[in-house]
């Protein structure tokens, strides 16, 4: 009963309305435009966002074997799921147990554009666009 990283992905990315994104510069799956999950890039687990702080804490407490956090996450609501713990089963529960709270979350509000644009040689100062 585990999973490798790549049956770990497929997994997410077959949750109806699921999305590839990158955050934090990391394949991440999306679901209405929230953080759903990702295969977390160093330690062999799934990171997964939960509802609340209180949530967060009574998985930890619920299941130490399935569930933990590192410090990184310590102020932050989200789990790190062993991937040697988890069968594609549980995987798929979790992951629809999130969604259908995602499903009933209004849409997340987008900050307003302000048209101002930074271009790379904007990022770089003392660097001239060549014309």
């Amino acid at each position: 009963m585990s999973l490798t990283r790549d049956e770990a992905w497929k997994i997410i990315l077959a949750v109806p309305s699921a999305e590839n994104r990158l955050w934090f510069n990391q394949p991440s799956g999306f679901l209405h435009d929230r953080f759903l999950a990702k295969v977390h890039h160093k330690e062999e687990a799934v990171t997964l966002q939960v509802g609340s702080m209180e949530m967060r804490d009574m998985m930890l407490e619920a299941e130490p074997k399935l569930f933990y956090i590192t410090d990184h996450y310590r102020k932050f609501p989200f789990v790190l799921i062993h991937l040697k713990a988890l069968s594609r089963k549980v995987l798929q529960e979790i992951l629809t147990g999130r969604a259908r709270q995602l499903a009933e979350m209004p849409p997340p509000k987008r900050a307003k554009k302000t048209g101002k644009r930074k271009t790379a040689a904007a990022k770089k100062p003392g660097k001239k666009r060549a014309k």
